[in-house]
């Protein structure tokens, strides 16, 4: 049980992380629209990287929140039949179609660091910078969803309660 209270912790900590990396991003693309638009049609300039740097920062908040919704089970899902199952085996079902998520974030996960290290060399489009600044979102990302499908497999085997893969949160 000392492995689920520190699986537990971990989550939380990492949850925490994400949702504040994901506002202060939210933040700065705010402020960068808005400086753009103002800078567009305010003063009549564009400023070149008011285009592509809110589209990384996008790309950042897209995959660190698909994350974070894997742990919260608030992507779409056809769970109609999957209730209709009886308990044990939904549970059963819903630990297997878990590890295919824990799957599918692993290969996020080692695919991100190749297609990364193949990559980062190259320049961005609109500003002179590599791309090692918005590929590492897909590793990061496989990371966290393999993290947050551990837990909810543990969750799902350790606990009677935890409903699994019916669109509430497993806490």
């Amino acid at each position: 049980m000392k492995f689920v209270y520190l699986l537990n912790r971990l989550v939380e900590g990492l949850v925490a992380v994400v949702r504040w990396a994901c506002i202060a991003l939210a933040v700065a693309l705010f402020v960068i629209v808005v400086a753009a638009v103002v800078s567009r049609y305010g003063f009549g300039r564009a400023v070149s990287w008011t285009e592509g740097v809110p589209r990384y920062l996008l790309i950042w908040i897209s995959f660190l929140a698909a994350a974070v919704c894997v742990l919260r089970r608030e992507h779409v899902g056809f769970d109609v039949l999957f209730n209709a199952l009886p308990p044990r085996l939904r549970r059963v079902l819903g630990v297997f179609l878990t590890a295919v998520i824990f799957g599918f974030g692993w290969i996020v996960f080692r695919y991100g660091i190749a297609f990364t290290a193949d990559f980062g060399d190259d320049l961005m489009e609109t500003i002179p910078f590599t791309n090692y600044w918005y590929y590492p979102a897909m590793p990061v990302s496989g990371f966290l969803i393999m993290v947050f499908a551990l837990k909810l497999m543990v969750d799902e085997i350790t606990r009677p309660d935890a409903d699994s893969l019916t669109g509430t949160i497993v806490d």
